[in-house]
């Protein structure tokens, strides 16, 4: 058995730990006694002898997700039906998705473990793990797939979760960009700009071309660097979907605690959450994935003023 954990640069209060902690020992144990198979099985499934449980954490989407990831038997929907339709929590599986189905395994004492052990048995206790979870806001989803493993990813608020980033201006606003997504930043020379028909702006960098976001535009900031050569470009995402984005300067790296923006403004797209920085102003922190994932689309979200003209 392997354990592999990655994420060790994600912190979160010391409040939100205590009570996830027990959640995640018990998660580990199924995982570890009933979610991954003995080696004989697994080499006579064609796997590798020695299974895999991965633990990691990351940011995403104004949330702190913890996944727990097992590479063995998977979670089996007609099992799970069966047992839930004994215990007559349902008539039948008829509509329901494989996630709906899934969650049936948080009904209190439900397992569909054929032999409970004194580590732990594959459900058992999970309706603690999600009122655990439900007490500081957080939720928990399922994925699986019979032979190949399972999922369970853990969302957590951002509210109390500390943030390493960059902190960077432009115009006279403050954002604050997380350091895990950050590649490098520079002044382009004019050679390296060009627009590209459907795609807009681009910036070609060693070979790799990628869109530019202007996050002045992005979020109606005035007064800001509008010529990329007398501005930064910031490479941020991973390697098949990288994006630059255009800001004024850096004013360096710091570390945060992040919270959510809250019900009244609702979200904001690009923005997963905000900090107070030191001098009393609130700085955004740029949600990466989702900005990568709207340059990539080329379709930018709506401005400010296009919102407010919605609403």
């Amino acid at each position: 058995m392997q354990v592999v954990t990655d994420g060790d640069d994600v912190e979160i209060d010391r409040t939100l730990v205590d009570r996830l902690s027990d959640p995640l020992v018990h998660m580990v144990r199924n995982a570890v006694d009933h979610g991954v198979e003995p080696p004989h099985e697994r080499t006579a499934n064609g796997k590798a002898g020695t299974g895999v449980v991965r633990l990691r954490a990351f940011h995403a989407s104004g949330n702190v997700v913890v996944e727990l990831i097992d590479d063995g038997r998977g979670l089996h929907r007609d099992k799970i039906v069966k047992k839930a339709i004994e215990r007559e929590l349902i008539e039948s599986d008829k509509g329901l998705s494989d996630s709906e189905v899934f969650n049936l395994i948080f009904a209190p004492g439900f397992s569909t473990a054929d032999k409970i052990t004194d580590i732990s048995g594959r459900g058992v206790g999970m309706d603690v793990v999600r009122r655990n979870l439900e007490e500081i806001r957080g939720r928990i989803d399922i994925t699986s797939a019979p032979g190949q493993g399972t999922t369970f990813a853990i969302r957590l608020p951002l509210t109390l979760a500390v943030t390493d980033g960059m902190l960077v201006r432009v115009g006279e606003e403050r954002f604050i960009v997380p350091l895990t997504h950050i590649h490098m930043s520079f002044r382009p020379e004019p050679s390296m700009l060009s627009t590209v028909v459907g795609k807009g702006e681009m910036v070609l960098l060693r070979g790799e071309l990628m869109p530019i976001v202007r996050l002045h535009r992005l979020f109606d900031v005035p007064n800001a660097v509008e010529n990329p050569l007398k501005g930064l470009l910031m490479i941020v995402g991973d390697g098949t979907r990288r994006t630059a984005l255009l800001v004024d300067d850096l004013l360096g790296q710091q570390q945060v605690v992040a919270k959510a923006l809250g019900d009244g403004l609702g979200k904001v797209a690009g923005v997963s959450g905000g900090a107070i920085l030191g001098d009393g102003r609130v700085g955004l922190i740029v949600d990466v994935n989702e900005t990568v994932a709207l340059a990539q689309s080329g379709e930018p979200p709506p401005s400010r003023h296009e919102r407010a003209t919605a609403a």
